[in-house]
């Protein structure tokens, strides 16, 4: 028998069972029932204090997910037959999906599955449909044997533009919210196990299945690399590492810069204790090595995602897909924060950060004992202790924040970091310990193609500065700086925002500026990766003639410089 609840006049002075709650919370038929079930959720006062037991019923609810999915065609010859779904992404274009499903799919279970990513960059949108297709066709019987579904997008939005040259690839890669939109709206239609989704690829889109998986790891369950260029970026692998790698490589391999790519994203994940096999094929080139992938399906099977793990790294670097504010159970304030967090106990967390001013922590009974005090130590400090309670609507409104019912996080709790001296060593000297043993170059090959692309569409800030210490009066952490403005340009987003010379820029979008090398240059790289065709608001925090100001800067990316 499912939990009964009493909402009163929303629904008609009648009784309604959780499940029926959650599933117009989470899935509503209408704005108007989401709104019900919100201000349900509000008015009683026991949900933001639930037991164990109850949580527990809550969270059953939310791993059976969604009951209304639409019925499938029948297999024929053995094989349902392949279905194309249009897909909108956030700006607005729709691309298309290509999905074969196993021969014996029904909506009644869960199923994994494989998010097969073409190369490229295309030249042309039949090319992508074409290498989309050649995705489908390598994964198919593998897949079907195995149970799962495979999903391969046609990158249209990746398609180059313009003169192409040596020096000049024109294109955008496949963005971290275009492949959110792409699974939301494959689980949507299909009932797809979000603890089971594995990205993989060919060449490019090996590539970024590395890059998703520094950038969200918590997405995924694993990645599967095949014939990738590979990488030796100590700081974007950090992240990486927390997901399980298969990777196959041609040791003659000659569409990519070298087969010491590979090698050395094999040994670097290897060195941070990565659940990681690498397949290295003597006279083998840049192929698909499909002969292969019912192995990788089998070793993919006891290689759920771990959402809850007890250390959880964060560690920035200038990659074209940045690592998400959030991994896992933590959210830094800042895109540039570095942060390590561990379960040191059923009732202890100890977090090291440096360049954040504050943190938030997604609790859950599996990380810590919520039916004892819990302790968070940021930097050595005690930064919380006590009591926290399991929240009905802090678990339903990440699982809608999140586009995951699987992520279930029944507290939240928000510390700072603390401002001293001493805290700031202890950030110091761990950071330090991440220093890579073998400096490499910030971009990789593949990227510094679609990085030079988006300087063409974003040549500039719009204005130049100094870097200074902030002005009396203002609160500061360890490490703040200021940008005394020196020139601004005519014409430029932050020009009609009303930003002027001699102004003192202290913030840009809530980020601070800290005293690292070229903090203006690094403001312009997470800007270029951000920015899309469509305006942005960037908010600026401004000092002038002793006062704070709000300006607010429209950027985006124009149109290429070259064609």
């Amino acid at each position: 028998m499912g939990i009964v609840i009493f909402i009163g006049p929303l629904w008609g002075q009648r009784a309604v069972a959780l499940e029926d709650l959650v599933h117009l919370y989470l899935w509503p038929r209408s704005p108007a029932d989401f709104q019900r079930a919100e201000a349900a959720l509000e008015k009683d006062t026991t949900f933001s204090d639930a037991d164990r037991i109850r949580f527990h019923n809550l969270e059953e609810i939310l791993r059976q997910g969604r009951s209304d999915y639409s019925p499938v065609p029948s297999a024929f010859d053995g094989q349902i037959p392949q279905q194309t779904i249009s897909v909108e992404l956030p700006e607005g274009v729709s691309i298309p999906v290509l999905v074969q499903l196993p021969p014996y799919y029904t909506p009644e279970k869960y199923w994994p599955l494989v998010f097969a990513m073409h190369g490229g960059p295309p030249g042309t949108t039949e090319q992508a449909l074409r290498s989309a297709q050649r995705m489908i066709n390598v994964w198919t019987d593998a897949a079907a044997k195995a149970g799962w579904i495979v999903a391969a997008p046609a990158m249209i939005t990746a398609v180059t533009a313009g003169m192409r040259n040596e020096q000049r690839l024109p294109y955008e890669i496949f963005h971290q919210e275009q492949i959110q939109s792409v699974i939301l709206a494959l689980r949507d239609r299909f009932r797809i196990n979000p603890d089971r989704i594995v990205s993989t690829g060919i060449s490019l889109g090996s590539n970024f299945s590395i890059a998703l998986a520094g950038s969200h790891p918590d997405w995924l369950s694993a990645i599967v690399p095949v014939s990738t260029e590979g990488d030796s970026r100590e700081h974007l692998l950090r992240n990486v590492a927390m997901v399980p790698v298969y990777i196959l490589e041609g040791s003659l391999d000659k569409n990519i810069w070298g087969i010491g790519g590979p090698q050395a994203l094999q040994s670097i994940l290897a060195r941070f204790n990565c659940d990681l096999t690498y397949r290295e094929f003597s006279g083998r080139a840049h192929e698909g090595f499909q002969e292969h992938y019912g192995d990788v399906l089998r070793w993919l099977d006891g290689r759920a995602r771990q959402a809850y793990p007890r250390r959880i790294i964060r560690v920035p670097h200038p990659g074209i897909m940045p690592v998400d504010r959030r991994v896992y159970w933590m959210e830094a304030d800042t895109r540039q924060a570095f942060v390590r967090a561990d379960v040191v106990s059923s009732s202890r967390i100890e977090i090291t950060t440096r360049w954040a001013r504050a943190l938030k922590i997604y609790l859950h009974d599996r990380l810590v004992n919520m039916d004892r005090p819990v302790e968070i130590w940021v930097n050595g400090v005690k930064a919380f202790s006590g009591e926290v309670k399991r929240s009905f609507p802090t678990a339903l409104r990440q699982a809608r924040l999140l586009g995951d019912e699987r992520r279930i996080y029944a507290a939240e709790i928000e510390v700072e970091v603390p401002a001293s001296a001493s805290s700031l060593k202890v950030g110091q000297q761990l950071w330090d310990k991440f220093a890579p043993q073998h400096p490499d170059k910030d971009l990789s090959f593949w990227e510094r193609y679609a990085t030079r692309a988006l300087t063409e569409r974003f040549p500039s800030l719009g204005f130049t500065g100094a870097e200074e210490k902030l002005p009396k009066g203002i609160e500061s952490v360890p490490e703040q700086i200021a940008i005394r403005i020196t020139d601004v340009s005519g014409g430029s987003a932050v020009a009609e925002a009303g930003l002027k010379r001699d102004d003192i820029l202290l913030e840009v979008d809530g980020e601070p500026f800290y005293k690292r090398d070229n903090s203006l240059g690094i403001l312009y790289h997470w800007l270029i990766r951000e920015l899309r065709t469509q305006p942005k608001t960037y908010p600026l925090l401004v000092w002038r003639n002793g006062e704070l100001l709000k300006l607010e800067a429209h950027f985006k990316l124009g149109p290429y410089t070259s064609q």
